[in-house]
Parts: C-alpha cells; sequence; structure tokens
C-alpha cells in the first residue's frame, strides 16, 4: 500500500506536467500530424536557420516540449527508484551482511536521485502551472507558484544534505562523563572480564551518565560532561539502574550489551543502524517545512517512509535475533535468572524515573535545585515501591520493550521465555531495593559523580526549556516543616527506611506542599540541613498554628516505632519550649 501512495505521489507532478504539455501544443501537433510533419522534422537546424517565423515558432514550443520530456524521465525515474527499494529488500532478506552491503549506498544513491526529483519536479509543477493558469485565465499567480518552488528548491537542497549526512561518519550525543582507566579501576576490570569470558572486543570507554538505561555505540559520541569526543567502542552505563542492580545482574546487562561487539554485530550496527536512524531523521527535517512549499516536498516524504517500510521487517526481524543472540551471550557469564530480574527492575522502575524528572522540573521552575538525582531515584525505589502492587504490574511488564538508541527490543516476557525462564517464575522480592549486594560500589567516587551529573541534568533541562519564573514561589513554612522533620529522624544517629518512610508519608498528609524531596535530601545529605538555631530563627513569623503542626509532626516522627529515643525527646522538649 505504501508502495502504490509513494507511486502514486511520485508520478502526480510529472502526469500534471505531461497533461499541461500536451494540452498546449495538442493544437499545433494535430496540424502538423496532417500535413505529416512533427516538431523533432519541423524545428531542424537548417530549417530554423532559413525561416525566421519558423525560428520563432520553435522558440515558443521549445520550452514546452521540454516540458514533456522532463515529465515523463521524472515519471520513468521515480518508478525506477521505487522498484529498486522493493527489488533490494526482497535479495536482501534478513541476511544481516547483505543488509550491510546493500542498504547504506542504496540510500545514498536513492536520496541525491530523490532530491534532483524533488527540484526537477518542483520545476515541472512551477512551469506547469504557469502555463496552465495562462492558458485558462490569460495570467499566473506569480506570488503563489513562487512559494511552492521554493519550497521545492529548499527540500531539495535539504534532501542532498541529508545525503551527505548519511555518508559521514554518524556520531551521537549523550548527557555523562568519560571514566578514566587509572582512576577507576574496579568498573574496568569487570567490564574487562567479561568481554575476556564471551570473547568480545573490551570497550575503549566507558561512559556514565543518569539516563535509566544501558547501551554500546560504536559511532563517534559528543559527552557533554566532559566536551569531548569519542571515538571507537563505548559502553554507557547508567548510575541510577546501577544503584538498584545487584552485581551478577549488571553482571549480565554487560555482558548483553558486549554480546553486540561480537561476531557481525558491530559491524552492522557502524553500518547500518546509524543509517537507518538518519532515515527518519531526514523524514523529520522535510516534516518542518510547511506552508505551500510542503506541496512540493510531499512525495519526497512519502518515497522516504516507503524506503524504510520496505525494509522494516528484514530489520525488525534481525534486531529480534540480535537481542536473543546478545542474551545468550550474557548467560555465557551470569546467570539467566539475574538478567532476567534485571529487565523487569528497568521496566518496574522506569516511571519512578520520570517521575522524578518531572519533579525536578517543577522544582527548577519555583529556583529549588536537587543535589543527587542518582540517589533520590535509589530512595523511591526503597521507600515507595509498593510490595502488593509488584505481581499486577510484572503482569503489564511482559509484553513491554526497553527503549535503545538504535532498535526495538523484543517483548521482556519473550527475552525472559527464550532463556528458558517464565515471568512468573520470578522471585519478587529479588526485584526489591536491597544495600547487600550492590553494583554502584564498582564505580570508584560514584556519588561524586552522580552530584556533578545532577547539576549537568539541570543544565540541560534549561537549555530544554525550563522556564524559570522571575519571583520565588515557595511555600517556606513547607520547608520549615520538612528541615525540623529531617533533624528528628537524624536526632539518634540512626537512618531506618521504615522511619523515613513513614515521616514522609505523615507531612505529605498534614502539609498541602509537603516536598519529599527537600526531605530525602535533608536525611541524606545533613551538610544541607540548616542548624536548628536557624530554623528557630526562621520560625519567628509563624502563625501558632503552623507551629503546632511542625510539633505534632515531629511527635508522631518520634512515636512512628513505638519508642521514643532519649535524644528525639529531648529535640521535641527543645522544639516545645522555643514554640511556646
Amino acid at each position: 500500500m505504501r508502495f502504490i501512495k509513494a507511486l502514486f505521489l511520485l508520478i502526480a507532478i510529472p502526469a500534471f506536467g505531461i497533461g499541461v504539455a500536451n494540452w498546449v501544443l495538442s493544437d499545433v501537433e494535430s496540424e502538423l500530424a496532417a500535413r505529416g510533419l512533427d516538431f523533432a522534422t519541423l524545428c531542424r537546424g537548417e530549417l530554423v536557420a532559413a525561416n525566421p517565423d519558423l525560428d520563432l515558432l520553435c522558440s515558443e514550443v521549445a520550452p514546452v516540449r521540454l516540458l514533456r520530456q522532463a515529465s515523463w524521465g521524472s515519471a520513468v525515474v521515480s518508478l525506477g527508484l521505487l522498484l529498486s527499494f522493493l527489488v533490494a529488500s526482497r535479495i536482501a532478506g534478513r541476511d544481516r551482511e547483505r543488509i550491510t552491503r546493500i542498504f547504506p549506498p542504496l540510500m545514498f544513491v536513492s536520496l541525491m536521485v530523490l532530491a534532483v526529483l524533488v527540484l526537477v519536479q518542483g520545476a515541472i509543477f512551477t512551469y506547469g502551472a504557469y502555463l496552465g493558469e495562462i492558458m485558462l485565465i490569460d495570467q499566473a499567480h506569480l506570488v503563489i507558484i513562487g512559494l511552492i518552488a521554493l519550497g521545492a528548491l529548499v527540500g531539495g537542497f535539504k534532501l542532498i544534505g541529508a545525503s551527505f549526512k548519511l555518508a559521514a561518519k554518524q556520531r551521537s550525543m549523550v548527557v555523562g562523563t568519560v571514566l578514566e582507566r587509572d582512576r577507576h579501576p574496579q568498573i574496568f576490570g569487570f567490564v574487562d572480564d567479561i568481554a575476556a569470558r564471551l570473547g568480545a572486543r573490551s570497550p575503549d570507554h566507558i561512559v556514565v551518565g543518569l539516563e535509566p538505561n544501558f547501551y554500546v555505540s560504536s559511532g563517534d559520541m559528543d559527552v557533554l560532561m566532559d566536551e569531548r569526543r569519542l571515538t571507537g567502542e563505548t559502553l554507557y552505563l547508567s548510575l541510577p539502574l546501577s544503584r538498584i542492580f545487584t552485581r551478577e545482574e549488571l553482571r549480565g546487562v554487560i555482558g548483553h550489551e558486549l554480546g553486540h561487539f561480537r561476531g557481525q554485530d558491530t559491524h552492522f550496527s557502524l553500518k547500518f543502524s546509524p543509517v537507518y536512524a538518519g532515515l527518519s531523521h531526514g523524514i523529520e527535517t522535510l516534516s518542518a517545512n510547511g506552508g505551500l512549499g510542503a506541496l512540493a516536498i510531499l512525495p519526497a516524504r512519502s518515497v522516504l517512509r516507503y524506503m524504510i517500510e520496505a525494509f522494516h521487517t528484514n530489520v525488525s526481524a534481525i534486531g529480534r535475533e540480535r537481542e536473543f543472540a546478545a542474551d545468550r551471550a550474557a548467560t555465557e557469564v551470569a546467570q539467566p535468572v539475574a538478567l532476567a530480574t534485571a529487565l523487569l527492575k528497568v521496566n518496574l522502575y522506569a516511571a519512578a524515573w520520570h517521575n522524578l524528572e518531572a519533579a525536578i522540573v517543577r522544582r527548577m521552575a519555583r529556583r529549588q535545585g536537587t543535589r543527587n538525582m542518582s540517589w533520590l531515584f535509589s530512595s523511591i525505589v526503597r521507600y515507595d515501591v509498593n510490595r502488593e502492587k509488584i505481581p499486577e504490574v510484572i503482569d503489564d511488564i511482559g509484553a513491554a520493550t526497553i527503549a535503545h538508541p538504535t532498535d526495538s527490543h523484543p517483548p521482556t516476557a519473550s527475552r525472559i521465555e527464550a532463556m528458558g525462564l517464565a515471568v512468573d517464575d520470578i522471585d519478587h522480592a529479588a526485584l526489591l531495593f536491597s544495600e547487600d549486594d550492590n553494583s554502584i560500589d564498582l564505580i570508584s567516587e560514584f556519588r561524586e559523580l552522580e552530584e556533578k551529573l545532577t547539576e549537568l541534568q539541570h543544565r540541560y533541562y534549561m537549555a530544554m526549556g525550563v522556564q524559570v519564573p522571575e519571583e520565588e514561589n515557595i511555600n517556606y513554612s513547607a520547608l520549615l516543616v520538612a528541615a525540623f522533620g529531617a533533624h528528628m529522624v537524624l536526632a539518634d544517629g540512626d537512618i531506618v527506611a521504615e522511619e523515613v518512610d513513614e515521616a514522609e508519608a505523615i507531612g505529605m498528609n498534614i502539609v498541602e506542599d509537603f516536598d519529599c524531596i527537600d526531605f530525602r535530601e535533608y536525611c541524606h545529605y545533613p551538610e544541607m540541613l540548616p542548624a536548628l538555631e536557624d530554623l528557630f530563627e526562621a520560625s519567628a513569623q509563624l502563625e501558632p498554628r503552623h507551629r503546632l503542626i511542625i510539633i505534632d509532626y515531629l511527635e508522631r516522627i518520634a512515636g512512628s516505632d513505638n519508642e521514643v529515643s532519649p535524644e528525639e525527646a529531648a529535640l521535641l522538649e527543645q522544639v516545645r519550649t522555643r514554640f511556646a
């Protein structure tokens, strides 16, 4: 169906040009035919040179004849372009090597041909519309025709630019930082060991960031935090996910990713995947053209979509095979159940990360910063996950896929079943956060890295358009409640997960704008917590009812574990005395 639509749009303008040319020339050609003549014979050089009137006639009809010839030529090339992709996709089939040899050069040539077609068809439409209006109404809307011509011109040159970009080496951008082997020997040794056991190449670089994802890249990569460009093979590790993965789970995930670095996978990723992704980008680039100019590039957009569809079935099948093969590689270095739980964790806690990002953006709009997004993510996973709802969520996860920069992964349930397991057999307790076996410890100075990346992430959100108001809009009484609550949690010097969870729930219940992020960061970073004397000073202007709320809040926190420690009792008495 996409083939028919693309063909119709590609030959519509040539058909229009042929129709206009035949209409304009029909009377003259009929008269010539009655005399046994045609323009090719009549407009020979020696006849034209001897007859000025004939020279004038031939000069007038020459552009119209060229219009017809160009239209026929454009129609034939259009059909050939579409058929070449149809035939190439059939020849390539699901053979990775054939696709890698056929698709990139075919894509480059096709974009160049399509660019020429856009320019030629723009000229056909422009001249044909001009002639048609002159013949019908004896005038032409030059502005409208000119805008359409301009759209074709812009679209054609965009396609030429896109083709050269595809020919150039592709590169990606990541919000992250590069680890140095001498400063982070433990994680490099961990990855090198996995690569050696797989018989795969160890990556040239390891980049860590806050995006909840793991992947490998064989193209050039621009790393924002370090303002440098990496060449060669790069492994991206997620710090937030490393906080909730066990070492065995991380081993399975890295084994999966390094499985792409052996056999034909790297060659396929390097040669084909960027071109396939670039083709989608080309469609987006052309779609940015609006107004009347968009009419001129409508056929080109349709053809690009057809080109993607022509190889889509093949690529999807290869993508599934690649991921299953990479999963098999992972089971060579880790227990299958470890990779299965890692996959489920990524799906299970994806919403927690997106919710955290939304909360961070809202805080930025109120001029409130955040110290460590990665720790906050693990805190949310630790304290906020409803354990009773995990079976229900797992049922939904089974059919889900995991986002990836270059392709789509098969459904998680299919991947787990391919490893000889079943989603229902996974122990739900293994999906909960645990500090006993945590892979983040493999990365030296991880907390400093997380804090720097959080600062970079804030700047990235700003660059993406987060609007910061001129005047602050902060509920300072809610901040005071959170700060006093953190003092109570920290009073006995022992941060208990259940106490933090209970204190947060109480705060949200009694204060409308209670900010969980402020509260948690105060608990996790006591150095950020204002001193009690500063809090008492800031509370001087509070209304009596707000002071009573703070006292009530602290009493509830202290009694949440049914045992008030001497430190908690002393803090309660101090607050009651100062607020009396």
